[in-house]
Parts: C-alpha cells; sequence; structure tokens
C-alpha cells in the first residue's frame, strides 16, 4: 500500500461547536448552531457567525496547511449553509470560497456531510443538541436532496477528493435505516462526480459490521469507510497509561485497520493526540501522536487530523497546539 494521503480537518468553521470557538457561544446556554439563532435571535446570529466565518479560517490558513505538506482538508458542512431555515443562518459563499482556496494551493477537499436534517448523533456537532431525528423518512429524504445538490454543484470541482455522505451517525435499533439512506444515496450522487471522486461512508461505530455488510452492496467498489479513532472519551481508557495507549495504537487498531482494508479503502477520518488527564501527565504526546501518524500512513488510504485550528484547545490544535512541536 503506498502512504496514506495526509488531511487536517477544518472543524468549528462551517460547522460551529463551542468547545472549538468558546467566544461564538458567549451568552448562549446551549450549545450548537441551532441554539445561537434561537437563542441570540436572527440577527445577532446572522452577525456573530458573518464574522467568525469570514476571519476563521482564510485563504491564508490554506496556503499555511499547504506549505505544511498536507494533502487535502476535510470540510465539515451542515445543510443549512445551503438555505436559511428558521433555526440556522445559510452560508454557501464560504464554501465555494473553500474550493477556491483548495485549487489555487493545490489541495483537495473531501467534502463531509457533518449536520443532517433532524440531526443523525444528536450532538453539537451536528449543528444541534438533543434528539436523534434524522431517521425519519422526511428528513432522510431532504438529506438526501441536500446531497444530491452538494453532488451536482462540487462533483467535478477539480479540487474535489471526495464526499462524505454522512458523519458520525448513531443508530442504536436504526441501522437498517442507515443502510437504506447509504442504499439510496450513493447512486443518486455517483453520476454527478468526477470517475475519481471517492463516495465516503462512516462505520457508524460499528467498523467491522459495517464493512461485512457494505462489502456485499452492488456499490461496494466505489466506496471508502471512514472510521474515527480516539482514546480520550471511553471510561475504562480514562485509567491507562501511555504505554496502554500505544498498545492499542501499534496493535489494536493496526490489526482492525487491516481487516477493515480487507474489504474496502479506509481513511481516519479523524484522530488527535488528545488523552485523558491521567496519561496526559506523563507529557507523552508527542509519542503517542507519532505512534498514530505512522500506524495510519501504512494501514490506510488517508488519514486526517481533528482539527486545524481549536484556539486554546491544546493538542487539538494542530496549528499551534501539534505543530510547534513537531518543528
Amino acid at each position: 500500500m503506498t502512504k496514506a494521503l495526509r488531511g487536517l480537518n477544518l472543524g468549528g468553521w462551517l460547522v460551529a461547536e463551542r468547545w472549538m470557538t468558546p467566544s461564538l457561544f458567549e451568552g448562549v446556554v446551549a450549545s450548537g448552531e441551532a441554539a445561537l439563532v434561537r437563542e441570540l435571535g436572527v440577527e445577532e446570529a446572522r452577525r456573530r457567525l458573518t464574522a467568525h466565518r469570514g476571519t476563521f479560517i482564510t485563504k491564508k490558513d490554506f496556503k499555511w496547511i499547504a506549505e505544511a505538506g498536507f494533502d487535502f482538508v476535510r470540510l465539515p458542512v451542515g445543510y443549512w449553509l445551503f438555505a436559511e431555515t428558521d433555526d440556522f443562518i445559510d452560508g454557501e459563499i464560504y464554501l465555494r470560497q473553500a474550493f477556491d482556496w483548495a485549487k489555487e494551493h493545490d489541495l483537495q477537499v473531501i467534502l463531509d456531510f457533518h449536520g443532517l436534517q433532524g440531526s443523525q448523533n444528536g450532538q453539537d456537532h451536528s449543528g444541534q443538541v438533543g434528539k436523534i431525528k434524522f431517521y425519519r423518512r422526511g428528513n432522510r429524504g431532504d438529506a438526501l436532496q441536500t446531497l444530491e445538490y452538494m453532488a451536482k454543484m462540487y462533483g467535478r470541482h477539480p479540487a474535489l477528493l471526495g464526499i462524505e455522505i454522512i458523519n458520525e451517525p448513531k443508530v442504536r435499533w436504526f441501522l437498517w435505516r442507515l443502510l437504506r439512506y447509504y442504499d439510496r444515496a450513493i447512486p443518486l450522487i455517483k453520476p454527478n462526480l468526477a470517475s475519481n471522486v471517492k463516495i465516503i461512508v462512516s462505520d457508524a461505530f460499528k467498523p467491522l459490521k459495517m464493512a461485512r455488510v457494505l462489502s456485499q452492496r452492488s456499490y461496494a467498489q466505489h466506496i471508502v469507510m471512514d472510521i474515527h479513532l480516539y482514546q480520550v472519551f471511553g471510561k475504562q481508557e480514562q485509567s491507562m497509561s501511555v504505554d496502554q495507549h500505544l498498545r492499542v495504537v501499534r496493535h489494536d487498531w493496526s490489526q482492525l485497520l487491516t481487516e477493515i482494508g480487507s474489504y474496502m479503502p479506509v481513511i481516519v477520518g479523524e484522530w488527535s493526540a488528545g488523552l485523558p488527564e491521567a496519561a496526559d501527565r506523563e507529557g507523552r504526546a508527542d509519542e503517542y501522536f507519532q505512534a498514530q501518524h505512522d500506524t495510519f500512513s501504512a494501514e490506510v488510504w488517508a488519514q486526517c487530523y481533528w482539527s486545524y485550528k481549536a484556539p486554546g484547545a491544546g493538542v487539538w490544535d494542530y496549528r499551534s497546539g501539534v505543530h510547534s512541536w513537531m518543528k
């Protein structure tokens, strides 16, 4: 396998998250962009989001990413960018700029459908916190329309590397409904994509099961599996040493990625040098970063760090928190 493509997530920009940009949410109790509109009102929310979107990521950032040797950016977007709603402020102009900047600096873009109608996971990074309503028929249908629009508008752009049709869906008892969405989405967008553009699907936190199921689909040869690998959120991980975390990376994750890769190409669409507090105190985040980087580079089609920019968030901020000790 050739060395994996390297990318950076542009998180917190066109899908805002409180922990990444706390000043944007000043005076707002809830998280997610929908909360901004509900609690601040349309005009104040528009003012803040316009200022944020116009400054958080600029053309200079694309230049920096290219000069740092990366191949692509993964760009999270929500359905609301394409049409303003009662709960969200639109902003497709920033997406168009991103594609222009990427082309100018010889970067590619993974267009990541991060926030779907009704919310696919109930988390702030889907745009709104609360109940998962994506699996309702009307919301799935609306999401397919948005996805088709994205494919028609950007599917043949020279900078497009791939379209990710959903980010981190939670399924519980609804795996069949997610698969039905995949079954409809993939043939819907494929005719609008250039032949080299990848169609990326989420593992829904069930990587091997999803790989086995999807490998039997008629479109299996056209898809890439996205898996997000972190060791910071699980209860068991809180008491692990850095050496134990490193073993997971070099042994467990390596085996997992090899097995998934036997079914289809893999992208580690999100990963980080972030560790639980106990392990973080050992001061070996750079070693943990390098172990992941080396494992992913050897095992997958592409890997993408979360995130390029997250002011004040330490190693979650590649530009200042990681790159400073990578020099």
